[in-house]
């Protein structure tokens, strides 16, 4: 008599470990809510994007218990915020609704930003008028309209700001008014500016 060799039964407890490893594997977001031994499965955010595994990545805690808050973590690289992390001195960062460079200042709350004259998404609490000298040399866009100093009409144009060159007078002064190297009608603010009489 031949002797059949059987395959032993599968316990409940390797067919449970099977199970679990394979729900693990299915969409990577298995959540260990109340901090059991099973932690290692998480991760801050693994490969979810959804609204509530985002929020992992911004809550200030370590989800994954591995030492790494937030964008810390390489498992929120590109996640929400975490995926513009750098420095927040530009248009595109002071307007985003991150914390970019970390600093705990969010867009034109953060320094970078609004005393920054590259940036130009961020003006005053209240606007007014850009028409002094004052106004027309503080690096800001105060009567928010994209522009500021000297690059604003209101103060190129304007007889009162000196330091401009941009009127009748600052364009035959014989004066580089605005530092940038020409003069008078060799300076596009005179030249190519049609309030101009001064300049054929």
């Amino acid at each position: 008599m031949t002797a059949v060799s059987r395959s032993p039964k599968a316990s409940p407890v390797f067919a449970l470990l099977i199970f679990t490893v394979l729900w693990t594997l299915q969409d990577g977001c298995v959540r260990d809510q109340d901090t059991s031994q099973f932690a290692w499965e998480e991760s801050e955010c693994l490969a979810c994007t959804t609204g509530q595994e985002e929020s992992m990545c911004t809550d200030g805690e370590d989800n994954d218990e591995d030492g790494l808050l937030d964008c810390e973590d390489p498992d929120c690289e590109g996640i929400g915020c975490c995926s513009s992390a750098g420095t927040e001195d530009n248009d595109k960062a002071c307007s985003d609704g991150c914390d970019n460079d970390g600093n705990g200042y969010l867009d034109c709350k953060d320094y970078g930003c609004s005393k920054n004259p590259a940036v130009t998404v961020c003006c005053p609490d209240e606007p007014v008028e850009e028409d002094t000298p004052a106004k027309c040399s503080d690096g800001l866009d105060n009567d928010c309209n994209g522009y500021f100093d000297c690059a604003d009409w209101s103060c190129s144009q304007n007889d009162d700001v000196f330091f401009c060159e941009g009127n009748d007078v600052t364009c035959s002064d014989g004066i580089d008014n605005d530092g940038n190297g020409f003069t008078d009608c060799g300076d596009f603010g005179c030249s190519k500016n049609s309030q101009i009489t001064v300049c054929d």
